[in-house]
């Protein structure tokens, strides 16, 4: 073996193995080292993830209003996020409902409403016209050119007018109604439509509140007697008058002339 003793040699084995062995123990705790960390900076860190977690989140305060939020309801929502509210893309947050937004209402603006259903009465069927009493109806005479030379017919009209306000119902029979030619005086009767005509039947009328109603005759400018006698003279030139009548509702007198 050499000229030492044995037992040197064997020492010298024996170091060299406790070496080798002592350096595979530093290796393997080395590696253990880089690849964990001690229990204690562990347990701090699940301890301050939970304390994150337990404590309330700080809501940062809301930007100052713009100058006209004055103008605005009080009660309207706010735009803020609610605290506690899942963020956009956390792990199983869901995307929130779509809404419209409220049209913003100044507060002196008032509130629109919508007007009540009108209802449409029934028609109502119109009450029937009440008979013409003489104290709801006018008459009057007129002349169609109140100056006419002798031989020249005449036109003569009766106008009978509703001077009431309801629609009435009158009979205008021509029996009932007369148109008359008499003296400047008024004390001749000088020719009448009735004294020739034969024209009679009732002819019941509604009259329209203010409605004049017109029946005209063209006189030939003779006289005349009740049962039309033959003999017919010519009235001369001169004054005269003329009235009419509806039964017993006479007319003011009206004047005109005959040229020679």
């Amino acid at each position: 073996m050499g000229p030492l003793p044995a037992a040197v040699y064997w020492r010298r084995r024996w170091v060299a193995v406790g070496s080798m062995v002592a350096v595979i123990v530093a290796m393997t705790w080395g590696i253990a080292a880089l690849t964990s960390t001690p229990d204690e900076p562990e347990t701090a860190r699940r301890t301050t993830s939970r304390a994150a977690v337990s404590a309330p989140q700080e809501t940062s305060p809301p930007p100052a209003a713009p100058p006209y939020a004055a103008l605005l309801p009080a009660t309207l929502p706010s735009a803020a996020q609610p605290t506690g509210a899942p963020q956009p893309g956390a792990a199983g947050s869901v995307p929130p409902t779509a809404s419209i937004p409220e049209p913003l209402v100044v507060d002196d603006a008032p509130p629109t409403t919508a007007p009540p259903p009108t209802t449409t009465p029934p028609p109502t069927t119109p009450a029937r016209p009440v008979p013409c009493t003489n104290d709801m109806i006018a008459v009057g005479a007129e002349v169609v050119g109140p100056e006419r030379r002798v031989g020249e017919r005449m036109v003569l009209r009766l106008v009978v007018t509703n001077s009431s306000t309801q629609p009435c119902v009158r009979d205008l029979d021509p029996v009932r109604q007369e148109i008359v030619v008499w003296s400047a005086d008024g004390s001749q009767r000088l020719w009448s439509s009735n004294d020739c005509s034969s024209a009679k039947g009732a002819d019941p009328r509604t009259l329209a509140p203010g409605q004049p109603l017109t029946f005209t005759v063209r006189w030939a400018g003779r006289t005349s007697a009740p049962g039309c006698p033959q003999r017919r003279d010519t009235v001369p030139a001169g004054e005269y008058r003329l009235l009419t009548r509806v039964d017993d509702v006479i007319s003011p007198p009206t004047q005109f002339v005959r040229e020679p």
